[in-house]
């Protein structure tokens, strides 16, 4: 009975396919396998390599503090008579009195972002 199921199967197969015995011989090579070792090894390198450097780079940066702009500041917006503006160097929001600035700011000489010294 398997006799005749084999025979039934090897009828409906679809052509094109290979026999078994037209395969290539599926050894690896050991050159090859050596050679694919190699590539993956010197890769898996590269990417730590680039992650240690990355690494040390963030470890070495030392990112830069407040700018020393004496009496600088950056206009905000107006309201109730007063300019409110935004020292540079700390961020700090203060009001401004100055009534030649509040006139200026109504005009549109100066304008929301512009940086004034005092």
């Amino acid at each position: 009975m398997s006799r005749k199921r084999r025979y039934y199967r090897e009828d409906r197969r679809r052509p094109g396919y290979l026999e078994e015995e037209d395969w290539e011989d599926d050894e690896d090579d050991p050159d090859d396998i050596e050679q694919s070792v190699r590539k993956t090894s010197w890769g898996m390198l590269a990417v730590l390599s680039f992650g240690v450097l990355l690494s040390i780079a963030q470890a070495l940066h030392v990112p830069s503090g407040p700018l020393p702009a004496g009496d600088a500041y950056r206009i905000v917006s107006v309201s109730r008579g007063r300019i409110q503006a935004e020292e540079i160097g700390t961020g700090r929001v203060i009001s401004l009195d100055d009534q030649k600035l509040v006139k200026a700011a109504l005009e549109g000489t100066i304008k929301r972002g512009d940086v004034i010294h005092r």
